[in-house]
């Protein structure tokens, strides 16, 4: 229920997805590469769309009677916006409802800058979510503070840089076809050049490793993009030294030339990185979620992918879709395939249009990447709301599992992932802050009381702990602890089972590999 073309940025993957089939040399006298460069230009528009998801049932023999009532209320869901205003690179809202097996979920969103807010029926406040807040754009952290701030606004102004920089460096695939037809917009009907595409998964995987190769080559072209985003920043830059900030990084950065070549090295580093991680995703890196989901399925010559594009005499794109088949190896999860399908049209181009706001003024819930986000976000709905339904009791956003192994040796070296260990009671000890957030708690500590207070975002429950002390307070209420909590490794450590059961998870023991287990639904 994620992705959709909400404002440009979520945008971006459909548009080059789109790059990535049309190439960059005009076909049949329809420069697509023109159109596409014409729409990332679009300042103002209203437009409607919708994306859908449907699972393939594969075999669902091995699946318990719980997985295979979520499979069957998952098998089908759309997402659907309409009304939706672009005002500006800015600012863009929508009406939107998701629709599934049990029934229908409607909503409002509305962008500001790189923030998502969203209204939706069951929720108590906004939800407002940053696009760029869980980014892996590192080089970002070079910036001051105030220009990270503005960072992704400005992208968003040299929208026209970026899809150049694309377009110079897209190879053509083999497959493409262009007929002249007469179809409706907005109840309209228009006289539009038709571009359709096919190519399988392996075709699409050429072209983007390709497409990733020329950009990284191209060393004038992305220092020419960097050029024309600091062009961007710089009034913010020279404001900042102005109010007398005395960041060192400002005046690093009020040098065009010393910032661009600042900069340069980590977004080509960021590139090399995407390159390397999508050739693992092709090859098929075994990461766990990766045999949850062979990713390389995407990329295989089984998956197909079509798309159409319409333009009008304008070069300007009035209609789009695509639809995306991939066969899923038999990997015990019940799906044999999935298909994705996306269709939109836009009206009003470059005309005055004004989007609507959502008022967070008496408050909002702010969600980013952290495992504790999804329990501020569950917090924040109705249990008895459709959409608290389809997060905890079909998506199972709230179900975790936690795998330790043990270290029979209670002085084991520290490392990234406290490891649990028998003490001299004969108790399993486990790291508190490390279950605790795992499992979707946030933990805090407090150095003067040597006091760690762990708060569990789903339930509500407040947990207290005390170094060296075996009572532990549980909403107000002691308890004695097996053990006293205890810090090992620079870590505080506690019995297993009081902070499994008391975060509603349950444990288990593998004796054979001497793995811990925390599950929690």
């Amino acid at each position: 229920m994620y992705k959709k073309k909400l404002t440009w940025w979520i945008s971006a993957a459909m548009v080059l997805l789109l790059l990535t089939l049309t190439g960059c040399q005009a076909v049949q006298g329809f420069d697509i590469a023109g159109a596409i460069q014409n729409d990332w230009a679009v300042k103002s528009s209203e437009s409607k769309g919708s994306l859908q998801f449907e699972l393939v049932p594969g075999d669902t023999s091995k699946l318990s009677a719980d997985e295979q009532k979520s499979l069957s209320a998952l098998q089908n869901v759309k997402i659907e916006l309409t009304n939706v205003k672009t005002q500006n690179a800015q600012h863009l809202s929508a009406d939107g409802t998701i629709t599934y097996t049990k029934g229908t979920i409607p909503f409002k969103l509305a962008t500001e800058g790189t923030k998502l807010i969203l209204s939706i029926e069951g929720a108590k406040k906004p939800i407002v979510f940053d696009i760029l807040g869980g980014s892996d754009l590192s080089f970002i952290k070079l910036l001051p503070t105030a220009l990270q701030e503005q960072f992704g606004n400005k992208i968003a102004d040299i929208k026209p840089a970026i899809i150049g920089l694309i377009l110079a460096n897209t190879p053509n695939p083999s497959n493409i076809s262009v007929s002249t037809v007469t179809d409706k917009v907005n109840g309209e009907d228009l006289s539009l050049q038709k571009a359709h595409m096919e190519l399988s998964g392996t075709e699409l995987a050429t072209l983007l490793k390709k497409l990733l190769s020329n950009i990284l080559a191209d060393e004038a072209g992305l220092k020419n993009l960097i050029n024309q985003l600091y062009d961007a920043l710089s009034p913010i830059i020279e404001e900042q030294i102005k109010s007398g900030s005395a960041d060192f990084t400002l005046k690093i950065l009020s040098n065009k030339q010393l910032a661009v070549g600042l900069v340069y090295p980590p977004i080509h580093d960021f590139l090399e990185k995407t390159s390397a991680s999508l050739d693992k995703m092709i090859a098929g890196d075994a990461s766990s979620e990766q045999r949850i989901l062979p990713i390389q399925a995407l990329f295989s010559s089984q998956s197909t992918l079509q798309a159409d594009i319409y333009a009008d005499a304008d070069k300007q794109i009035r209609k789009q879709s695509f639809a995306w088949n991939v066969p899923l190896p038999n990997t015990g999860s019940g799906v044999a395939g999935l298909k994705l399908s996306y269709v939109s049209e836009t009206w009003n181009i470059n005309k005055p249009v004004t989007a609507d706001t959502i008022n967070i003024s008496s408050g909002a819930v702010n969600v980013g990447m952290e495992a504790s986000s999804i329990y501020s976000l569950l917090n924040n709905l109705d249990k008895q709301s459709l959409f608290y339904k389809m997060l905890k009791d079909d998506l199972k956003v709230t179900k975790k599992e936690v795998n330790l192994k043990l270290n029979e040796d209670a002085v084991g070296s520290a490392s990234d992932t406290p490891q649990p260990f028998i003490n001299s009671d004969n108790k399993t000890m486990v790291p508190v802050r490390f279950i605790s957030e795992k499992l979707g708690a946030e933990v805090g500590w407090n150095g003067d009381l040597q006091q760690v207070t762990i708060k569990d975002l789903l339930t509500g429950t407040t947990i207290i702990l005390k170094l060296d002390s075996k009572i532990a307070s549980v909403n107000g209420t002691s308890i004695e602890l097996e053990s006293a909590a205890t810090l090992h490794n620079s870590s505080t450590f506690v019995p297993i089972r009081f902070i499994a059961e008391s975060l509603g998870g349950k444990v288990s023991f593998n004796d054979d590999t001497r793995v811990v287990t925390i599950k929690r639904d």
